[in-house]
Protein backbone atom coordinates (compact mmCIF):
# COMPACT_ATOMS: atom_id res chain seq x y z
CA UNK A 1 0.00 0.00 0.00
CA UNK A 2 1.24 3.37 -0.88
CA UNK A 3 1.40 6.50 1.25
CA UNK A 4 -1.11 8.07 -0.38
CA UNK A 5 -3.38 5.03 -0.31
CA UNK A 6 -3.17 4.93 3.34
CA UNK A 7 -3.76 8.94 3.26
CA UNK A 8 -7.17 8.18 1.14
CA UNK A 9 -7.69 5.20 3.64
CA UNK A 10 -7.70 7.42 6.77
CA UNK A 11 -9.36 10.26 5.44
CA UNK A 12 -12.63 8.01 4.37
CA UNK A 13 -12.11 6.00 8.09
CA UNK A 14 -12.63 9.88 9.85
CA UNK A 15 -15.91 10.70 8.25
CA UNK A 16 -17.69 7.92 10.43
CA UNK A 17 -16.19 10.29 13.45
CA UNK A 18 -18.45 13.06 12.54
CA UNK A 19 -15.52 15.51 13.84
CA UNK A 20 -14.64 18.30 11.15
CA UNK A 21 -11.71 19.47 12.78
CA UNK A 22 -9.72 15.99 12.79
CA UNK A 23 -11.01 15.40 9.32
CA UNK A 24 -9.82 19.01 7.60
CA UNK A 25 -6.08 18.50 9.11
CA UNK A 26 -5.24 15.62 6.55
CA UNK A 27 -5.94 18.47 3.82
CA UNK A 28 -3.41 20.83 2.47
CA UNK A 29 -3.80 24.51 3.39
CA UNK A 30 -4.96 25.34 0.05
CA UNK A 31 -6.77 21.90 -0.36
CA UNK A 32 -9.59 21.43 -2.21
CA UNK A 33 -13.01 19.68 -1.68
CA UNK A 34 -14.79 19.05 -5.09
CA UNK A 35 -18.00 16.94 -5.23
CA UNK A 36 -18.28 17.45 -8.57
CA UNK A 37 -22.26 16.87 -9.12
CA UNK A 38 -22.26 20.39 -6.94
CA UNK A 39 -21.58 23.47 -8.52
CA UNK A 40 -18.36 25.04 -6.57
CA UNK A 41 -15.69 23.36 -5.00
CA UNK A 42 -14.58 23.78 -1.26
CA UNK A 43 -11.40 25.46 -0.68
CA UNK A 44 -9.12 25.97 1.91
CA UNK A 45 -9.40 24.32 6.06
CA UNK A 46 -12.33 27.08 6.47
CA UNK A 47 -14.80 25.96 3.99
CA UNK A 48 -13.81 22.19 4.51
CA UNK A 49 -14.72 22.91 7.20
CA UNK A 50 -17.67 24.65 7.35
CA UNK A 51 -19.16 21.98 4.97
CA UNK A 52 -18.31 19.08 7.05
CA UNK A 53 -19.88 20.45 10.31
CA UNK A 54 -23.17 20.99 8.30
CA UNK A 55 -23.01 17.27 7.19
CA UNK A 56 -22.23 15.93 10.24
CA UNK A 57 -25.07 17.66 12.07
CA UNK A 58 -27.50 15.52 10.18
CA UNK A 59 -25.46 12.46 9.75
CA UNK A 60 -22.57 10.18 9.61
CA UNK A 61 -20.55 8.50 6.53
CA UNK A 62 -20.06 4.72 6.51
CA UNK A 63 -17.19 4.13 3.28
CA UNK A 64 -16.92 0.78 2.41
CA UNK A 65 -13.79 0.83 -0.34
CA UNK A 66 -14.27 -1.69 -2.95
CA UNK A 67 -11.72 -0.74 -5.35
CA UNK A 68 -8.49 1.32 -5.12
CA UNK A 69 -5.11 2.21 -7.13
CA UNK A 70 -2.53 4.59 -6.77
CA UNK A 71 -0.47 6.20 -9.07
CA UNK A 72 2.34 8.47 -8.29
CA UNK A 73 0.39 11.65 -6.62
CA UNK A 74 -3.16 10.13 -7.67
CA UNK A 75 -5.57 7.67 -6.11
CA UNK A 76 -8.59 6.19 -7.52
CA UNK A 77 -11.27 4.53 -5.04
CA UNK A 78 -14.43 3.35 -5.83
CA UNK A 79 -16.84 2.92 -3.00
CA UNK A 80 -20.13 2.60 -0.81
CA UNK A 81 -20.71 5.51 1.45
CA UNK A 82 -23.50 4.75 3.80
CA UNK A 83 -25.41 7.87 4.92
CA UNK A 84 -27.02 7.21 8.24
CA UNK A 85 -29.90 9.43 9.57
CA UNK A 86 -31.80 9.60 12.57
CA UNK A 87 -34.61 8.76 10.20
CA UNK A 88 -32.87 5.78 8.41
CA UNK A 89 -29.53 4.80 6.00
CA UNK A 90 -29.13 5.39 2.54
CA UNK A 91 -26.10 3.99 0.48
CA UNK A 92 -24.27 6.01 -2.32
CA UNK A 93 -21.85 4.75 -4.87
CA UNK A 94 -19.05 7.12 -5.29
CA UNK A 95 -16.30 7.04 -7.51
CA UNK A 96 -13.31 9.15 -5.85
CA UNK A 97 -10.06 10.88 -7.41
CA UNK A 98 -7.49 12.48 -4.85
CA UNK A 99 -4.12 13.84 -5.11
CA UNK A 100 -1.70 13.60 -2.15
CA UNK A 101 1.19 15.75 -1.94
CA UNK A 102 3.37 15.76 1.04
CA UNK A 103 1.26 13.47 2.65
CA UNK A 104 -2.10 15.93 2.50
CA UNK A 105 -5.11 16.20 0.36
CA UNK A 106 -4.82 18.38 -2.53
CA UNK A 107 -7.29 17.55 -4.25
CA UNK A 108 -10.67 15.50 -3.02
CA UNK A 109 -12.72 14.95 -6.10
CA UNK A 110 -16.02 12.79 -5.52
CA UNK A 111 -18.41 11.55 -8.01
CA UNK A 112 -21.71 10.31 -7.90
CA UNK A 113 -25.17 10.59 -9.74
CA UNK A 114 -27.61 13.54 -8.42
CA UNK A 115 -30.21 11.31 -9.65
CA UNK A 116 -29.43 8.52 -7.56
CA UNK A 117 -29.57 10.93 -4.33
CA UNK A 118 -33.01 12.50 -5.32
CA UNK A 119 -34.10 8.68 -6.07
CA UNK A 120 -32.48 7.91 -2.51
CA UNK A 121 -34.12 10.38 -0.77
CA UNK A 122 -30.56 11.33 1.11
CA UNK A 123 -32.08 14.60 2.59
CA UNK A 124 -29.22 17.70 0.81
Amino acid sequence: MTNEETVVRRVLEQWALKDPQALVQFFADDGIYDNVPDEKPMAGHDAIRQWLSAVFKICRVEAEVLNIAANGEWVLSERLDTHIFSSGQWTLPVMNASRIVDGKVQIWRDYYCRKTVEQLGIPE
